[in-house]
């Protein structure tokens, strides 16, 4: 009886770790894509802006990781207007950040408004040490 059981066991293991390998080697053959192919659609800019205005909370801040991730600096009078009606503080942190890695100007000059008049501590908080970060790196710049 424990030999069949032991066996049974053994037969399902092997069973689950081989379709878990046949699953793993067929999704890893995915089409990859460039930044470039990306943004040379037509609607690859649009969708995005539609995205950081989306009511989704999810598809906001998906949007705004995306825009900030790839620094699309088309897209930063998308993020300052969101970033000037958001609600969300976690929102209004990441497009912060977003803004940070576009290096945008614009963007670092409303975050420095947003620094002095934001009531919200931890967002206050945030955006003064990722505009006190930007300037950090620009006077490293014109530096070297």
């Amino acid at each position: 009886m424990k030999k069949t059981l032991l066996h049974q066991t053994t037969k399902l293991f092997f069973v689950l770790v081989l379709s878990l390998s046949v699953f793993l080697a067929a999704d890893s053959f995915g089409q990859n894509q460039k930044i470039s192919d990306m943004t040379n659609n037509k609607f690859a800019l649009q969708n995005i802006e539609i995205g950081i205005q989306s009511t989704n909370l999810g598809v906001r801040g998906s949007a705004i990781y995306f825009a900030g991730q790839n620094r699309f600096i088309e897209t930063e009078d998308a993020l300052i207007k969101q970033l000037k009606v958001e609600k969300e503080d976690n929102i209004r942190v990441l497009i912060s950040m977003a803004l940070f890695r576009m290096n945008s100007e614009k963007g670092m000059n409303e975050l420095k408004e947003l620094a002095s008049a934001e009531k919200n501590p931890r967002v206050r908080r945030m955006a003064y040490a990722i505009y006190k970060e930007y300037l950090v790196n620009k006077s490293n710049n014109t530096l070297q």
